[in-house]
């Protein structure tokens, strides 16, 4: 019983190690929680996921920031309850420096909400993203997001 617990806390281990090894799953668990946090509405904490210096653009016209005092007004505007649901499709990302601190990604995702017509729409939003693993853990130091183009029919 005691070689079996052993066995599992090793496979355990290992197989964290693999996911803080691997640029896209770092990539991911971010997106994930910008992903909850914006969903609900909790400007906060999609705030606390960005560095203090961060350089943001969203697909609005004129939605640019540079730090956080000029991307909360877009993230109060993009996050709330109610607003379009986000959902992360995959990532794509490798480590840009040798101790693996600073991460260059592409994300996709879809935007799933209501078009003027009243009718549910899905729109393909793609994401081009430079994260930096400070004391706080991973942050967006660069987040570029840009509507996709959708496939011809």
């Amino acid at each position: 019983m005691r070689a079996l617990a052993l066995t599992l806390l090793c496979v355990a281990a290992a197989s964290g190690a693999r996911a803080a090894d691997d640029p896209a799953a770092i990539a991911k668990t971010l997106g994930d929680k910008f992903a909850a946090a914006c969903g609900s509405g909790n400007v906060e904490a999609v705030l606390t996921l960005y560095r203090d210096d961060a350089r943001v653009v969203y697909p609005g016209a004129g939605q640019s920031a540079a730090g956080k005092a000029e991307l909360r007004p877009m993230v109060e505007a993009t996050c709330r309850k109610g607003g379009p649901e986000l959902k992360l499709v995959g990532y794509r990302a490798v480590f840009i420096d040798a101790k693996h601190t600073a991460i260059a990604s592409l994300g996709d995702w879809s935007m799933a909400g209501t078009g003027p017509d009243g009718k549910a729409t899905v729109t393909p939003v793609r994401a081009t993203e430079v994260l930096v693993k400070d004391k706080g853990g991973w942050r967006y130091a660069v987040d570029h997001a840009s509507i996709g183009v959708p496939p011809a029919p």
